[in-house]
């Protein structure tokens, strides 16, 4: 068998990781503990006063749901070393046995005494005087405020107390409230990226990019004259928003278009559907509810009309989906669940220290839904609100609950606005169930479990099922309830996959697909909704006790189909999965190899597991398999299925896992555990398996500023940037590292002004080998309304196998006045060795290539204080006139000019073998040599993205500040640690290099 693994679950677990910042909340005002504050935005400067800590925590103090979690100590150890992860040259270390902290900024430290904190007052004081040498000793960073700063030290005091205790800078406060009133001015389309474009994956209907005819896969090129490529999605998503009845124009390119159409458009209220609808069939609906936002319930009610009407009045049942909803507003989530229920509690709340508790009960009214059997439908995605309404409905015996586990989030947040346009969410409560039963960090446990099984001949997955995030996954929450119920019935069913094609038929891969959020399930295919549907056209009663009991046989009846399917799927791999009881003496050999033979594997290369098994007993051995547990995760949860073994016979059971090419040096343990349907379970077999790491690339990179003279009115072709000229930015990357780089992309943002567009700011270069260098040209356009100064971009390089990258920016000025140059043909010769070749006509442009004495050039163009040199391929530098002689009409054959490489990252060499360092105790010793063309400016080191050392190069000698030597034992967890050394130069070029060293082996224990 081989296993590969999709980034499509990668997707959509990141992107529920962002959705549960908006778990549910009651909104609230400032309470007026700081009445004497205005609303402004303080100065950013060195007198930065940082109250807004204190702030935080008095709300933290009066409000927090458990005070027994308000540790002042240890939320004042991870605000500090939340600096460390934003500020590369602050170091934090707390000694515990003197009980204090000392903050290092570059080589100036810090030391405070933590034994005084009696109360968080004293450490607001501590924490405040902290960030404020943190920011006097930083070094300047145009993109981290010292709010920023703030709001960084803030974080980390509230990770101490729950994953969902968060402050929101006002940015991202705006944003969250968009996503809670479900309404903002804007267009009325989903966009996402791909490739670096922005694109359409769907327009919603009735909206004004709906009526204007943009459609799926449509390519935003600009938004109001402003270059969207390379634009994150936040800005772009923020130039689309607006005031409604404000227009926006956009250049748009469609999939077959030559050149792109524009649109102008004006701005709506865009209603963002929290609810959806379809009717199935036989008088059956389906609801969909994405989110709890201010129209949820109100929502609600017209499409359970809608409904109604298509099915004449009459409904014989619903499915009501929650799955991946991660919640919302909490009184919409009680208005939800009050739309079926005419009594009983829905949810209540307990207060800190567990009390008061307060009861919100349904009440009877005309509105109210007619008692018709209901299903609702949840996974691991339904969080917060949409367990309360899970858990109302099937603890009020209202409805049935089928799918999975839920994500298990009990508590209740509190949104708090600030003084600065921020907020403070913080969790002030927890709820139960209406039969108080508490689902924290448990969830709502489905009434019919749905357990997908998959059988091809690249993936078999019957046991382990899906791999998701939930509540008890989060660090620091908040403590769960010891135990969780019971499913009435478990189902397993057999979920179909598309077999890929065989490799000499495989065509070019399709990009893939961006998921619309909008688009509802396909109800012929999604099990969860086809089992569903039959449930509840066999349903004759709508209690759930009562539906539950008649549904019996309906699970036990699909059971059986789902297992003849599994079956029938593995039969093809030749498996028999029959069923059978032993008797007689069972017993089995087991052993295993590997493939190369030694367990060692490149990255990149494919590593293959064999498992041979033996019945040596007298029995069959009946539906025997095994599973992997690794703390590698592409090691661990392996299934190895054998099936039905006879006496005598020996079965095996091979799967094929490729290694990615990124994969780091490191040593992994695996434990493979048996288990046979009569309990006669093989002995467990242990393996190791080394990965070699593959040579990294590294990438540095020149570059010039060309303006040609295609319209002498516009550019004047003097290597120097004026308003209202079209440029060409060349750049010549080279690979410096040890490994080859084989799908490299060079890309431009715009970082500070959009009067600058980017017409051409992606550039795939393909394979670069070690040694090898490439150009690429990205263009764009400086309009005549930008002011003289200067503006920046940001140059980014990225190997899209390995993720190695180099990011940097580059500081352009715009000259005010254009120089007149006057045309000549000329033979100059170099007068002296190490003579700069400039890109342009100033000593400030970057330097093309250092000339030797003697070198014969050629100038076509020239002023007082410069001449033009031809270059290959239509390009030019420049040259002092003090630089060259002419050569008085002399032929002389021009001379060939070595480029100079501008700007290159440094070097990072281990002084010790790599696998001397796969291993260690408590601590492992690391030897680092680094070295740059100009200066080291500082190192570190991570282990688990916590920083451990930090050593500053700016008070060497001119002499040795290329050089940066580092000896440090660094401090390893048990089991294993990923261990980064990064250095940075003095032009912010940074370099990494990592592995993985192991303390103890242990593997995960359980499987």
């Amino acid at each position: 068998m081989r296993l590969k693994f999709s980034s499509k679950y990668l997707l959509a677990t990141l992107l529920f990781l962002f959705s549960i910042t908006c778990f549910f909340f009651t909104f609230s005002k400032t309470f007026g503990l700081e009445p004497y504050f205005e609303k402004q935005k303080e100065k950013e400067d060195s007198n930065y006063k940082f109250r807004l800590s204190g702030i935080v925590m008095s709300y933290i103090n009066r409000l927090y749901v458990d005070p027994e979690r308000i540790k002042s100590l240890e939320m004042l150890k991870e605000a500090l070393a939340w600096e460390e992860k934003v500020i590369p040259e602050v170091l934090t270390n707390f000694e515990e046995n003197t009980v204090t902290e000392t903050i290092t900024v570059d080589d100036i430290s810090k030391t405070y005494d933590l034994s005084k904190i009696r109360r968080s007052k004293d450490m607001v004081e501590i924490l405040r005087d902290a960030l404020s040498f943190i920011n006097k000793y930083r070094q300047t960073d145009g993109n981290l405020t010292a709010s920023d700063i703030e709001y960084t030290a803030i974080n980390g005091m509230l990770t101490q107390l729950d994953p969902h205790s968060v402050i929101l800078p006002p940015k991202e406060f705006n944003e969250f409230k968009i996503g809670t009133t479900g309404k903002f001015g804007g267009l009325g389309m989903v966009v996402g990226l791909r490739e670096g474009q922005l694109t359409v994956i769907s327009p919603i209907e009735g909206t004004p990019a709906a009526r204007s005819g943009i459609k799926a896969g449509d390519k935003i090129i600009e938004i109001d004259g402003e270059s969207t490529i390379n634009m994150n999605l936040t800005e772009s998503v923020g130039k689309l928003r607006g005031d409604p009845e404000t227009e926006v124009t956009l250049s748009v390119l469609t999939e077959k278009a030559a050149q792109p159409k524009l649109y102008t458009l004006e701005r709506e209220i865009i209603a963002i559907p929290t609810v959806e609808s379809a009717p199935v069939d036989n008088e059956i609906g389906y609801i969909k509810i994405r989110n709890f936002q201010d129209d949820t319930s109100q929502s609600l009610s017209e499409h359970l009309k809608r409904l109604k009407t298509s099915h004449n009045n009459k409904m014989k049942g619903l499915i009501i989906d929650l799955r991946n909803n991660s919640g919302g507003l909490l009184d919409q989530a009680i208005e939800v669940a009050d739309k079926f229920l005419d009594s009983g509690a829905i949810v209540v709340t307990v207060g800190p220290s567990g009390h008061p508790r307060e009861a919100q009960d349904a009440r009877k009214t005309e509105t109210d839904e007619a008692f018709y059997p209901i299903v609702v439908l949840v996974d691991a995605g339904s969080a917060s609100g949409a367990e309360i309404v899970a858990g109302a409905l099937k603890e009020n015996n209202r409805a049935v609950i089928v799918g999975d586990r839920s994500f298990g989030k009990g508590s209740v947040q509190q949104l708090i606005e600030l003084m600065d346009g921020s907020a403070l969410k913080l969790t002030i409560a927890k709820y139960l169930t209406p039969l108080l039963t508490d689902i924290q960090s448990v969830g709502i446990t489905p009434d019919i479990q749905l357990i997908p099984a998959t059988v091809s001949k690249d993936n078999v997955n019957l046991f382990r099922g899906l791999t998701v995030l939930r509540e008890e996954d989060l660090k620091q929450h908040l403590e769960e309830h010891p135990k969780g119920e019971t499913s009435y019935a478990t189902l397993k069913y057999f979920l179909e996959t598309t077999e890929k094609k065989k490799i000499h038929e495989i065509e070019p891969e399709e990009p893939e697909e961006l998921d619309d959020p909008y688009k509802l399930p396909d109800f012929n295919k999604d099990f969860h909704v086809l089992f569903a549907r039959k449930l509840l056209a066999r349903a004759s009663e709508w209690e759930r006790e009562t539906f539950l009991k008649n549904s019996l046989p309906i699970v036990e009846e699909t059971a059986r189909l789902e297992e003849e399917k599994i079956a029938q799927a593995l039969q093809k791999l030749d498996i028999d999965w029959s069923k059978g009881t032993s008797s007689g003496v069972a017993k089995s050999n087991v052993t295993f190899s590997t493939a190369p033979s030694n367990g060692q594997v490149k990255a990149g290369d494919k590593i293959t597991l064999t498992v041979n098994v033996t019945n040596t007993g007298e029995a069959p051995l009946y539906q025997l398999h095994g599973i992997s547990s690794s703390k590698n995760g592409l090691f661990d949860k392996l299934e190895f299925i054998f099936g039905k073994i006879d006496k005598g016979i020996t079965k095996s059971y091979t799967t094929t896992i490729d290694v990615p090419k990124n994969s780091l040096d490191r040593k992994d343990e695996i434990v493979i555990k048996f288990e046979e349907l009569n309990q006669h379970n093989p002995q467990d077999i242990k393996l190791n398996i080394v990965t070699e790491a593959l040579p990294r690339p590294l990438f540095a990179y020149s570059y010039q500023i060309l303006d040609h003279e295609k319209d002498a009115s516009v550019n004047n072709g003097d290597g120097l940037i004026q308003t209202g000229e079209d440029i060409d930015l060349f750049v010549w990357v080279k690979n410096i590292g040890e490994g080859p780089s084989e799908k490299n992309v060079v890309t431009l943002r715009d970082l500070s002004n959009k009067e600058v567009l980017i017409k051409n700011g992606r550039v795939e270069i393909g394979a670069l080998n070690p040694g090898e260098k490439k150009e690429v040209k990205l263009s764009l356009f400086v309009k005549e309304t930008i002011p003289s100064g200067n503006f920046s971009v940001d140059l980014i390089i990225s190997d899209m196998i390995f993720g190695t990258f180099l990011s940097n920016k580059l500081n352009l000025p715009i000259i005010g006045s254009k120089s007149k140059i006057t045309p000549v043909t000329t033979n100059l010769k170099i007068k002296k060795n190490h003579t700069p070749l400039y890109g342009g006509m100033s000593f400030d442009s970057p330097v093309l290539s250092v000339i030797k004495e003697g070198t014969v050039l050629v100038s076509d163009a020239k002023n007082n204080e410069w001449l033009r040199i031809k270059l290959p391929d239509g390009r030019y530098g420049w040259l002092s006139v003090k630089d060259a002689a002419e050569l008085n009409g002399k032929e002389n054959k021009p001379g060939n000019l070595d480029p100079f490489i501008q700007r290159t990252p440094p070097i990072i060499t281990l002084n010790k073998s790599l696998s001397n360092l796969l291993f260690g105790n408590d601590q492992l010793p690391i030897s680092v040599a680094i070295e740059d063309d100009i200066q080291v400016k500082h190192a570190y080191i991570l282990v688990n993205n916590d920083k451990v050392f930090f050593k500053s190069n700016r008070n060497a000698t001119p002499k040795e500040q290329i050089r940066l030597e580092i000896a440090k034992d660094v401090p390893l967890k048990e089991g294993p640690n990923v261990i980064t050394i990064v250095a940075r130069d003095n032009q912010d070029l940074i370099t990494t290099k990592s592995f993985v060293a192991t303390r103890s082996i242990t593997v995960a224990k359980g499987l």
